[in-house]
């Protein structure tokens, strides 16, 4: 790496993969990312999809409004946050159960944008479809479950691709959260502690940045037909 940055490896020595997860306890720290990310997917797109589903197709008061808001809040740099939300969870002794300030702090950044790109896309669905299955006697909660929440499998594929992505790799909030604390440390925050002062292990380093990289870009792949649907969902109408 030293003599050539771009130059392939002369050998592949997959020994530093077991050596990582044993000395820098990258297992620990690959299972609580998954957990975190997990979590955090989970809740937001639950929440988002229930929310996005409101605003395209109930009657909510103020609906602009909520929408306006928020397109700020996507706007809005996280680092802004970070003490009145570090203030907060503190008062609530969140910091004392593990994952809880992490998952609880992504939902709430994955949420604006979940929302609305899921919200586009519901707009783009017919109302004629709707209208039909109200005719046939299904109510809010039936039209959602048996007739959107099928058609929006693409736009679930969008915002899970940049939310694992967000709560994969976040590193400040992450390292901020986990000070006190050696349980629920997520990947990006054992790479950080794994790298010395003085000197680092860079074999032992490049190991643990490919176990991280390697999840990213197997779930895109898994999910890039539908991620490119999911962009253009509800782009143009008519």
């Amino acid at each position: 790496m030293f003599s050539n940055l771009w130059s392939f490896p002369k050998a592949f020595r997959f020994e530093n993969y077991a050596e990582a997860f044993r000395v820098g306890r990258f297992g620990d720290h690959f299972f609580n990312s998954v957990v975190i990310a997990v979590l955090s997917l989970a809740f937001s797109t639950i929440l988002g999809t229930f929310a996005a589903y409101a605003l395209a197709r109930l009657r909510v008061p103020f609906s602009g409004a909520i929408v306006g808001i928020l397109f700020i809040l996507m706007i809005l740099p996280g680092e802004s946050m970070i003490i009145p939300l570090y203030m907060i969870m503190a008062k609530l002794k969140m910091f004392d159960v593990v994952y809880m300030p992490i998952v609880v702090a992504y939902v709430g950044w994955m949420l604006p944008g979940s929302i609305v790109i899921l919200r586009n896309f519901f707009m783009s669905i017919p109302n004629e479809l709707l209208e039909s299955a109200r005719m046939d006697g299904c109510g809010e909660l039936s039209t959602m479950f048996r007739i959107v929440f099928p058609l929006a499998g693409a736009a679930v594929a969008t915002i899970t691709v940049f939310n694992f992505g967000f709560a994969w790799g976040e590193l400040m909030w992450a390292q901020i959260s986990t000070l006190t604390t050696e349980r629920g440390v997520p990947l990006s925050v054992g790479l950080i502690n794994f790298q010395g002062q003085f000197t680092t292990n860079w074999p032992l380093m490049a190991a643990g940045i490919s176990l991280t990289l390697l999840p990213l870009i197997v779930l895109f792949i898994a999910l890039q037909k539908y991620f490119v649907q999911g962009l253009t969902a509800g782009a143009v109408k008519g």
